[in-house]
């Protein structure tokens, strides 16, 4: 009869010394922030809430932000408001669509992460049958691959098809969690088929994706289960020593 008076597990609690890997604060170039000043703002909550550094990882989307170039984008971040005492950093969330494997070829360096690591995101519905050859070619380059919130693709998350995530893991690729997923605000699927893969140590990173002060807000007052705090400050950890290397 006592349960009820639980004490709740806020997930802003968690996030004392939190390096995030992924996130739109990079102003004017995706759905994003929209200002430099927008950016000064948002980076002020994160910090508020305990972030200490953070990599701007803006969308390279064929078709949707078909501007967004890795020289580009270089060009912007160097326009990047100051922000401290929050720590910024460069990568990209690159779209899994027909144009990603050029970004593979060498050409133009890649927006990546400390290790060489790339972030990479599949379309929230179907997947296409050459995703797993656009994965192999990046993987074959030399780059680690990261798969962003692999809770939120309904083609992983109906009907559990947790055959597709053994398939990724087996290739050495990494899994990257949504903050956000564990407090069902991207809906109750996610936020189950979040749990259960952070339970079972398929998760190797986590980032937070803000957009917007709309998802500091929904950080700021998320409640999440307590049986996930230990696994998600382990990911914490595996961000700062994998990915933020001083």
């Amino acid at each position: 009869m006592f349960g009820i008076f639980k004490k709740k597990s806020y997930l802003r609690d968690q996030l004392g010394d939190f390096y995030d890997i992924h996130c739109h604060l990079l102003w004017g170039v995706d759905d994003g922030c929209r200002s430099a000043e927008h950016s000064r703002e948002l980076a002020r909550e994160m910090v508020e809430l305990g972030f200490k550094g953070a990599y701007l990882t803006p969308h390279i989307i064929y078709g949707l932000y078909g501007n967004n170039t890795e020289q580009g984008l270089r060009e912007q971040f160097a326009q990047m408001p100051d922000v401290a005492p929050l720590e910024v950093r460069l990568a990209a969330e690159y779209y899994l669509d027909e144009k990603f494997v050029d970004h593979t070829k060498g050409e133009v360096p890649m927006l990546t992460y400390e290790g060489d690591w790339v972030l990479v995101e599949y379309g929230l519905g179907a997947q296409r049958a050459s995703h797993q050859d656009e994965l192999f070619e990046l993987a074959l380059s030399g780059k680690g691959v990261i798969i962003a919130h692999p809770e939120r693709y309904a083609f992983l998350a109906e009907g559990r098809n947790m055959h597709e995530l053994d398939r990724l893991l087996d290739k050495n690729y990494a899994l990257q969690l949504n903050l956000l997923s564990l407090t069902g605000y991207h809906g109750e699927k996610s936020r189950r088929v979040a749990e259960e893969l952070l339970l079972a140590g398929k998760y190797t990173f986590v980032g937070s994706d803000c957009h917007s002060r709309v998802y500091t807000k929904a950080i700021a007052e998320g409640v999440i289960s307590p049986k996930v705090v230990e696994p998600l400050r382990e990911l914490m950890e595996n961000n700062k020593k994998v990915l933020w290397k001083k």
